[in-house]
């Protein structure tokens, strides 16, 4: 039997500046073929575009790894929002488990969650739109993708996600080892062991546009997880605003 050798954190750098390097290089032969010399303007806004969606893969932010804890002493307040948004629950299945599926959310009981204990208290709203399941092989078992699983999420998810919601993706706990949560561009994977912990909100603010901040008890702190409650008064002003841009895409 032949043993595996897990990689090191500097042999999975090195592999990931690797792969980066051999993207450039295939990138610039296939637009030095293709370049079209009568458009340059539409061909550069191509490779535009290529490059932003490559570079925003390792954006899809670091809070991938290790678990989170519930957010401790904090009573929950029901309020009547000023912003609400539309939360899409979807839940990621295997083609062999789809008719055996062991998921027993209780999802009333999870949005009350949230905004009881994280959104309602800055006028933000979170409103049940629909459940259904996804059979996707690679979401389902992500530790096929170890060391990838963001970028996975991300390619795996854009043909199901709804741009009028959020959506916010389960995944069985054993399938998906060393991850708690991924959150980008209106789009949420949690563990289902995580659900009702601060893994939750920190996951929807990145999926609002969010990102890490140092400060004690902000949701979007990586330090002190069991202390996450806050949002402060930008992030409170970008989410508001993030809403309204994707509640506009339910009257195109």
């Amino acid at each position: 039997m032949t043993k595996t050798t897990k990689p090191t954190p500097d042999s999975t750098i090195f592999d990931s500046i690797l792969q980066i390097k051999n993207f450039f290089n295939n990138f610039l032969l296939w637009t030095l073929i293709n370049v079209d010399k009568n458009n340059v303007k539409g061909t550069f806004k191509i490779i535009y575009q290529q490059l932003f969606f490559v570079v925003s893969i390792p954006l899809l932010l670091s809070c991938s790894a290790g678990d989170d804890l519930d957010s401790i002493g904090i009573e929950p307040e029901f309020m009547a929002p000023e912003k609400i948004v539309k939360i899409n629950i979807i839940y990621v299945e295997s083609s062999e488990t789809l008719h055996k599926s062991s998921y027993t959310l209780n999802e009333a009981e999870f949005i009350n969650y949230l905004n009881g204990k994280y959104f309602h208290r800055f006028g933000i709203g979170l409103e049940l739109g629909e459940s259904k399941s996804l059979v996707n092989e690679e979401l389902y078992d992500l530790r096929d993708n170890e060391g990838s699983e963001p970028s996975t999420f991300l390619m795996q998810s854009r043909e199901s996600y709804d741009k009028s919601k959020v959506n916010i993706y389960i995944v069985k706990r054993c399938n998906i080892l060393g991850i708690a949560g991924i959150g980008r561009d209106q789009r949420v994977l949690i563990t289902d062991e995580n659900l009702f912990t601060s893994t939750a909100p920190h996951e929807i603010g990145h999926a609002l546009g969010l990102f890490h901040t140092h400060e004690a008890e902000n949701i979007m702190n990586t330090v002190d997880k069991g202390s996450r409650y806050n949002f402060n008064k930008d992030q409170e002003k970008k989410i508001k605003k993030r809403i309204d841009e994707i509640n506009s895409n339910n009257l195109n």
